[in-house]
């Protein structure tokens, strides 16, 4: 068998890394599709805890233990 031309074995590589890279993008895909939802219930939480902490009231009163 003879040697491989350089060019070859660049275009084989080539194609390997091209595999590669679609795999990793369609798990990229498939993450992002299963953190969407848990994503959007954090962001309403925060919003939520963020909307009660601006209701609350701070009394501070320094004359006694009361505070």
């Amino acid at each position: 068998m003879e040697n491989p031309r350089p060019i070859d074995v660049a275009n084989a590589e080539i194609r390997i890394l091209k595999q590669e890279l679609m795999k990793m993008r369609s798990k990229m895909v498939l993450l992002e599709s299963q953190l969407k939802p848990v994503r959007e219930d954090y962001l309403k939480k925060k919003a939520d805890e963020e909307a009660k902490d601006k209701e609350c009231v701070v009394v501070q009163n320094n004359s006694g233990w009361w505070w």
